[in-house]
């Protein structure tokens, strides 16, 4: 190594080594002198510390809906995004999103965030809860058997027919039933209607036990995927849909062009528009903010690549349903983007410094008169001390120059000794330095006098 480099680095090291130590005495003995407010004012430094909790949990849980749905795909593309930020995504299947929802609400359960679709409850309900917006679409399909039908209400037309609707309080189940309520001439005869897993409405429906089956998925789902494949199933077509948008802004409108399944035998033999809903993230508003920013921006990365049916790439996520109020971040996300910090810092200290951008600000604004108050603080017990001790040596000078004995001469050496150790003891190394030194020539001066009077005696 270059001799310069190295008698530079050994400066930088002797100095380094002296300024640290001290700082280090300096503050303890501020730390002597204030006592218990010290200790007070650590107290709330280590409680705003937990209070911002600057590391996330390394393990964090998903519901993720029923066995054959879309949902198990996503959720595993989560759960590697995760890994590679260093958290365990634990996924948990459910009987449905609805039971997600559920376990999400529920403070006993160890489930912190679930996919939800938009329209099948309100924030309003769950006070505890906020989203991240709309990471896919849900569509919603009636599969049927048989010929074409062509009908402007697909819920009436089967309300005398065999149609699984979900199982007991899944979403599908219960937007099924909304949508069924719009028409009010319709007369359901529930006695056909069967609360089905997808799974074994599917292949119910393939078997004939059934006439038809809604659901709500996406396109790529297992369950969705093997009935379009069926040759002798079909895709409920809905020719009223923008008025059931009107009826249910949450509701969105999709087209299959013709063709688009099958080019080779141009299935569906025309456009078929249908109805959709959205996958909503939510989670429990005190989750820490470095796993919503996870959530966030795994979403899209997924988003981005997704090779979706429906969606161009990119597209979600997006805030697409107000029902359930967003989060701060996910709002900040949404307005702004990603922070330029998340692609240079580790994930929990750009969340940190994003989470708290505002406080920097202010921090930044404030910076030099907290400085000069810091500095006061500091400096303040040598300043009493420098000003207590002037006053007593102008006090033992006159004591001095009055005494009539040795003895008390004698006694003022010993205060001098005891106020010189003081000094050595307190002294902080500052920019006023120079007191020090002023402080000791007049402490040496009286001492001088002292000294010269007892030999007079």
């Amino acid at each position: 190594m270059d001799y310069h480099v190295t008698t530079f680095l050994q400066y930088f090291k002797r100095y380094t080594r002296k300024f640290f130590s001290k700082e280090y005495q300096g503050w303890i003995k501020v730390f002597r002198f204030y006592g218990v407010i010290s200790f007070l004012i650590c107290s709330i430094i280590i409680g705003l510390a937990i209070y911002i909790q600057p590391f996330p949990p390394k393990t964090v849980s998903l519901a993720i809906g029923q066995e054959g749905s879309s949902y198990i795909s996503i959720s595993e593309k989560f759960h590697a995004l995760f890994q590679d930020k260093g958290i365990n995504l634990e996924l948990i299947p459910t009987k449905g999103l609805g039971d997600g929802l559920r376990d999400l609400n529920d403070d006993a359960s160890r489930v912190s965030a679930s996919f939800f679709t938009a329209g099948a409850a309100a924030g309003k309900d769950y006070p505890n809860l906020v989203s991240l917006g709309s990471i896919q679409y849900a569509p919603i399909w009636i599969f049927y058997r048989g010929d074409t039908i062509s009908t402007n209400d697909p819920f009436e037309y089967f309300s005398n027919k065999k149609i699984a609707i979900g199982p007991v309080n899944n979403v599908t189940n219960k937007l099924f039933k909304e949508l069924y309520q719009l028409n009010e001439k319709s007369n359901p005869k529930t006695t056909g209607f069967f609360e089905l897993p997808f799974k074994d409405a599917a292949n119910q429906l393939l078997a004939g036990s059934l006439d038809a089956v809604f659901m709500v998925d996406n396109f790529q789902s297992e369950t969705v995927q093997k009935l379009l494949a069926a040759k002798n199933i079909k895709i409920m077509n809905f020719p009223l849909a923008d008025a059931y948008l009107k009826k249910l802004p949450y509701l969105q409108k999709l087209t299959i062009p013709k063709g688009s399944i099958d080019l080779e035998n141009i299935f569906p033999s025309q456009d078929i528009t249908i109805l959709a809903s959205t996958t909503n993230l939510l989670i429990e508003k005190g989750t820490h903010p470095a796993i919503q920013w996870a959530y966030l921006l795994a979403a899209k990365e997924i988003g981005s690549n997704a090779d979706s049916f429906f969606a161009k790439p990119g597209y979600f996520p997006q805030n697409l349903d107000y029902k359930f109020a967003l989060s701060p971040i996910a709002k900040r996300f949404y307005d702004k983007g990603v922070p330029s910090l998340f692609d240079y810092l580790p994930l929990w200290m750009a969340s940190l410094l994003e989470n708290i951008w505002a406080y920097i600000l202010a921090f930044i604004a404030l910076i030099y008169p907290a400085y000069k108050l810091i500095t006061s603080i500091r400096m303040f017990p040598v300043e009493h001390l420098m000003n207590d001790m002037f006053i007593n040596l102008r006090e033992l000078d006159e004591e001095t120059n009055t005494v009539n004995s040795k003895e008390g001469l004698e006694k003022i050496l010993v205060t001098l000794d005891s106020y010189e150790a003081e000094i050595y003891s307190n002294w902080l190394y500052e920019k006023n330095s120079r007191f020090y030194f002023n402080l000791k020539n007049a402490l040496a001066a009286v001492r001088r006098d002292a000294i010269a009077r007892q030999k007079q005696f």
